[in-house]
Protein backbone atom coordinates (compact mmCIF):
# COMPACT_ATOMS: atom_id res chain seq x y z
CA UNK A 1 0.00 0.00 0.00
CA UNK A 2 2.87 2.47 0.96
CA UNK A 3 4.15 1.81 -2.27
CA UNK A 4 1.14 2.24 -4.40
CA UNK A 5 1.11 5.82 -2.57
CA UNK A 6 4.33 6.99 -2.91
CA UNK A 7 3.76 6.24 -6.58
CA UNK A 8 0.55 8.30 -6.68
CA UNK A 9 2.61 10.93 -5.03
CA UNK A 10 4.73 11.12 -7.44
CA UNK A 11 2.96 11.15 -10.47
CA UNK A 12 0.92 14.08 -8.59
CA UNK A 13 3.74 15.95 -7.86
CA UNK A 14 5.41 15.27 -11.38
CA UNK A 15 2.26 16.49 -13.20
CA UNK A 16 1.55 18.93 -10.87
CA UNK A 17 4.65 20.57 -11.56
CA UNK A 18 4.69 20.32 -15.04
CA UNK A 19 1.04 22.39 -15.04
CA UNK A 20 2.58 24.94 -12.87
CA UNK A 21 5.28 25.55 -15.36
CA UNK A 22 2.70 25.32 -17.95
CA UNK A 23 0.52 28.08 -17.12
CA UNK A 24 3.04 30.01 -14.57
CA UNK A 25 5.85 30.47 -17.59
CA UNK A 26 3.40 32.86 -19.53
CA UNK A 27 2.75 35.05 -16.68
CA UNK A 28 6.14 36.58 -17.13
CA UNK A 29 5.02 38.23 -19.65
CA UNK A 30 0.74 38.55 -19.23
CA UNK A 31 -1.11 37.64 -16.50
CA UNK A 32 -4.86 36.34 -16.77
CA UNK A 33 -7.69 33.88 -16.13
CA UNK A 34 -6.48 30.88 -17.05
CA UNK A 35 -2.47 31.93 -16.18
CA UNK A 36 -4.15 31.78 -12.82
CA UNK A 37 -6.50 29.04 -12.59
CA UNK A 38 -3.65 27.08 -13.98
CA UNK A 39 -0.78 27.42 -12.03
CA UNK A 40 -2.94 27.58 -9.28
CA UNK A 41 -4.42 24.15 -9.96
CA UNK A 42 -0.42 23.20 -10.81
CA UNK A 43 0.13 23.87 -7.20
CA UNK A 44 -2.61 21.88 -5.36
CA UNK A 45 -1.63 18.82 -7.32
CA UNK A 46 1.91 19.52 -5.83
CA UNK A 47 0.44 20.03 -2.55
CA UNK A 48 -1.52 17.60 -2.81
CA UNK A 49 0.95 14.88 -3.65
CA UNK A 50 3.73 16.04 -0.82
CA UNK A 51 0.74 15.74 1.81
CA UNK A 52 -0.91 13.10 0.19
CA UNK A 53 -0.89 10.38 3.41
CA UNK A 54 -2.22 13.14 5.74
CA UNK A 55 -5.16 13.66 2.96
CA UNK A 56 -5.90 9.98 2.69
CA UNK A 57 -6.57 10.47 6.62
CA UNK A 58 -8.63 13.12 6.50
CA UNK A 59 -10.85 11.58 4.04
CA UNK A 60 -11.02 8.24 6.09
CA UNK A 61 -12.08 10.44 9.30
CA UNK A 62 -14.44 12.47 7.47
CA UNK A 63 -16.04 8.81 6.35
CA UNK A 64 -16.47 7.88 10.18
CA UNK A 65 -19.56 10.15 10.36
CA UNK A 66 -22.85 10.87 8.02
CA UNK A 67 -22.41 14.54 7.26
CA UNK A 68 -18.41 13.56 7.07
CA UNK A 69 -19.04 11.25 4.26
CA UNK A 70 -22.13 13.49 2.51
CA UNK A 71 -19.67 16.11 2.92
CA UNK A 72 -16.46 14.84 1.34
CA UNK A 73 -18.55 13.30 -1.27
CA UNK A 74 -20.34 16.65 -2.37
CA UNK A 75 -17.12 18.67 -2.33
CA UNK A 76 -15.87 15.80 -4.35
CA UNK A 77 -18.66 15.74 -7.02
CA UNK A 78 -18.73 19.66 -7.39
CA UNK A 79 -15.07 19.02 -8.20
CA UNK A 80 -15.32 15.93 -10.90
CA UNK A 81 -18.24 18.32 -12.26
CA UNK A 82 -15.76 20.96 -13.08
CA UNK A 83 -13.57 19.15 -14.34
CA UNK A 84 -16.16 17.31 -16.57
CA UNK A 85 -17.40 20.54 -17.78
CA UNK A 86 -14.14 22.60 -18.80
CA UNK A 87 -12.54 19.54 -20.06
CA UNK A 88 -15.82 19.26 -22.21
CA UNK A 89 -15.90 22.82 -23.42
CA UNK A 90 -11.99 23.06 -24.21
CA UNK A 91 -12.86 19.80 -26.04
CA UNK A 92 -15.54 21.83 -27.98
CA UNK A 93 -12.40 24.53 -28.66
CA UNK A 94 -10.16 22.13 -30.05
CA UNK A 95 -12.85 20.69 -32.20
CA UNK A 96 -13.72 24.17 -33.99
CA UNK A 97 -9.81 25.01 -34.31
CA UNK A 98 -9.66 24.76 -38.01
CA UNK A 99 -10.97 26.31 -40.91
CA UNK A 100 -14.02 25.24 -42.33
CA UNK A 101 -14.70 28.38 -45.00
CA UNK A 102 -15.60 27.35 -48.51
CA UNK A 103 -15.98 29.99 -50.78
CA UNK A 104 -17.27 32.54 -48.29
CA UNK A 105 -17.79 36.05 -49.51
CA UNK A 106 -17.38 38.13 -46.54
CA UNK A 107 -14.56 37.60 -43.99
CA UNK A 108 -15.14 39.02 -40.54
CA UNK A 109 -11.36 39.63 -38.97
CA UNK A 110 -10.95 39.85 -35.44
CA UNK A 111 -8.73 42.41 -34.26
CA UNK A 112 -6.02 41.63 -31.49
CA UNK A 113 -3.51 43.68 -29.71
CA UNK A 114 -1.52 46.44 -31.68
CA UNK A 115 2.32 47.05 -30.08
CA UNK A 116 4.07 49.86 -30.91
CA UNK A 117 1.52 50.34 -34.32
CA UNK A 118 2.82 46.93 -35.37
CA UNK A 119 0.34 43.56 -35.20
CA UNK A 120 1.54 41.44 -32.76
CA UNK A 121 2.17 38.27 -33.15
CA UNK A 122 -1.78 36.76 -32.82
CA UNK A 123 -2.94 39.65 -34.85
CA UNK A 124 -0.22 39.03 -37.32
CA UNK A 125 -1.45 35.21 -38.18
CA UNK A 126 -4.62 36.62 -38.30
CA UNK A 127 -3.63 39.01 -41.06
CA UNK A 128 -2.05 36.14 -43.06
CA UNK A 129 -5.33 34.03 -42.82
CA UNK A 130 -7.01 37.09 -44.21
CA UNK A 131 -4.41 37.47 -46.82
CA UNK A 132 -3.84 33.73 -47.91
CA UNK A 133 -7.97 33.57 -48.22
CA UNK A 134 -8.26 36.72 -50.28
CA UNK A 135 -5.76 35.78 -52.86
CA UNK A 136 -7.70 32.42 -53.75
CA UNK A 137 -10.98 33.85 -53.27
CA UNK A 138 -10.42 37.44 -55.61
CA UNK A 139 -14.13 38.10 -55.05
CA UNK A 140 -14.44 37.91 -51.47
CA UNK A 141 -13.98 41.04 -49.30
CA UNK A 142 -12.93 41.32 -45.31
CA UNK A 143 -14.48 43.89 -42.40
CA UNK A 144 -11.76 44.76 -40.47
CA UNK A 145 -12.66 44.77 -36.69
CA UNK A 146 -11.19 45.81 -33.82
CA UNK A 147 -10.87 49.59 -31.71
CA UNK A 148 -7.95 51.32 -30.69
CA UNK A 149 -6.94 50.60 -26.92
CA UNK A 150 -5.35 52.93 -24.13
CA UNK A 151 -1.88 51.09 -24.99
CA UNK A 152 -2.00 51.32 -29.09
CA UNK A 153 -1.24 53.94 -31.23
CA UNK A 154 -3.78 53.45 -33.72
CA UNK A 155 -6.74 50.83 -34.02
CA UNK A 156 -6.49 47.05 -34.84
CA UNK A 157 -8.39 47.69 -37.71
CA UNK A 158 -6.25 50.08 -39.05
CA UNK A 159 -3.15 48.27 -38.58
CA UNK A 160 -4.84 45.31 -40.29
CA UNK A 161 -5.72 47.47 -43.20
CA UNK A 162 -2.48 48.87 -43.40
CA UNK A 163 -0.69 45.58 -43.80
CA UNK A 164 -3.25 44.01 -45.66
CA UNK A 165 -2.66 47.23 -48.78
CA UNK A 166 1.46 46.76 -48.05
CA UNK A 167 0.45 42.97 -48.55
CA UNK A 168 -0.71 44.01 -52.35
CA UNK A 169 -4.76 43.57 -51.57
CA UNK A 170 -7.14 45.88 -52.93
CA UNK A 171 -8.33 48.62 -50.73
CA UNK A 172 -11.64 48.72 -52.24
CA UNK A 173 -12.15 45.09 -50.83
CA UNK A 174 -11.49 46.11 -47.06
CA UNK A 175 -13.37 47.83 -44.39
CA UNK A 176 -12.80 48.51 -41.48
CA UNK A 177 -14.96 48.40 -38.21
CA UNK A 178 -12.50 50.65 -35.34
CA UNK A 179 -15.47 50.69 -32.76
CA UNK A 180 -15.44 47.60 -30.79
CA UNK A 181 -13.23 46.81 -27.59
CA UNK A 182 -14.48 42.81 -27.38
CA UNK A 183 -15.13 40.09 -29.26
CA UNK A 184 -18.80 40.88 -29.02
CA UNK A 185 -18.75 44.40 -30.43
CA UNK A 186 -16.41 43.03 -33.56
CA UNK A 187 -18.52 41.07 -34.62
CA UNK A 188 -21.85 42.73 -33.72
CA UNK A 189 -20.26 46.54 -35.23
CA UNK A 190 -18.48 44.26 -38.26
CA UNK A 191 -22.48 42.60 -39.05
CA UNK A 192 -23.77 46.79 -38.69
CA UNK A 193 -21.15 47.51 -41.82
CA UNK A 194 -22.20 43.95 -43.41
CA UNK A 195 -25.83 45.27 -43.33
CA UNK A 196 -24.79 49.13 -44.39
CA UNK A 197 -22.47 48.56 -47.31
CA UNK A 198 -24.80 45.82 -48.38
CA UNK A 199 -22.23 43.02 -48.34
CA UNK A 200 -23.02 39.26 -48.83
CA UNK A 201 -24.40 37.55 -45.67
CA UNK A 202 -22.14 34.17 -46.68
CA UNK A 203 -19.59 34.98 -43.87
CA UNK A 204 -16.36 33.39 -42.53
CA UNK A 205 -14.92 34.44 -39.59
CA UNK A 206 -11.21 34.93 -39.07
CA UNK A 207 -8.91 34.29 -36.25
CA UNK A 208 -6.67 32.16 -33.94
CA UNK A 209 -7.66 28.37 -33.99
CA UNK A 210 -8.34 28.45 -30.03
CA UNK A 211 -10.48 31.72 -30.36
CA UNK A 212 -13.09 30.39 -33.06
CA UNK A 213 -15.39 28.27 -30.88
CA UNK A 214 -16.37 30.87 -28.93
CA UNK A 215 -16.38 33.57 -31.66
CA UNK A 216 -19.11 31.20 -33.33
CA UNK A 217 -20.66 31.08 -30.49
CA UNK A 218 -21.22 34.86 -29.96
CA UNK A 219 -22.33 35.33 -33.89
CA UNK A 220 -24.78 32.52 -33.67
CA UNK A 221 -26.48 35.03 -30.90
CA UNK A 222 -26.44 37.77 -32.53
CA UNK A 223 -28.35 35.63 -35.45
CA UNK A 224 -25.78 34.58 -38.35
CA UNK A 225 -24.33 31.08 -38.84
CA UNK A 226 -20.94 31.52 -39.63
CA UNK A 227 -17.71 29.34 -41.30
CA UNK A 228 -14.11 29.41 -39.88
CA UNK A 229 -10.68 30.63 -40.93
CA UNK A 230 -8.06 29.16 -38.79
CA UNK A 231 -4.93 30.98 -38.09
CA UNK A 232 -2.38 29.90 -36.27
CA UNK A 233 -1.03 30.04 -32.23
CA UNK A 234 2.40 28.90 -30.82
CA UNK A 235 2.81 25.76 -28.40
CA UNK A 236 3.55 28.27 -25.54
CA UNK A 237 -0.23 30.22 -26.24
CA UNK A 238 -2.18 26.66 -26.71
CA UNK A 239 -2.35 25.60 -22.92
CA UNK A 240 -3.32 29.24 -21.82
CA UNK A 241 -6.00 30.22 -24.33
CA UNK A 242 -7.44 27.26 -24.59
CA UNK A 243 -8.29 27.10 -20.85
CA UNK A 244 -9.19 30.70 -21.38
CA UNK A 245 -11.53 29.94 -24.18
CA UNK A 246 -12.70 27.07 -22.37
CA UNK A 247 -13.78 29.11 -19.80
CA UNK A 248 -15.16 31.58 -21.92
CA UNK A 249 -17.32 29.24 -23.62
CA UNK A 250 -19.11 28.45 -20.73
CA UNK A 251 -20.01 31.71 -19.88
CA UNK A 252 -21.17 32.13 -22.90
CA UNK A 253 -23.33 28.68 -22.74
CA UNK A 254 -24.44 29.78 -19.73
CA UNK A 255 -25.25 33.43 -19.93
Amino acid sequence: MEKKTNIIRAILIILGGAIFIIYAFPSIIFVNIATIIGSTFGALLIILGVFLQKFIALCKNLCKSKLGKSTLFSVLSIFLACIIALGSAMGSVVACSDTNADGQDTLIVLGCFVKNGKPSYSLTQRINACYDYLVSNPKSVAVLSGGQGSDEIMSEAKCMYDVLVQKGINPDRLYMEDKSTNTNENIKYSLEIIETEKLSKNIAIVSNDYHLKRSTMIAKKQGVEVKRISAGSTLLDKPNFYLREGLGVIKEFIF
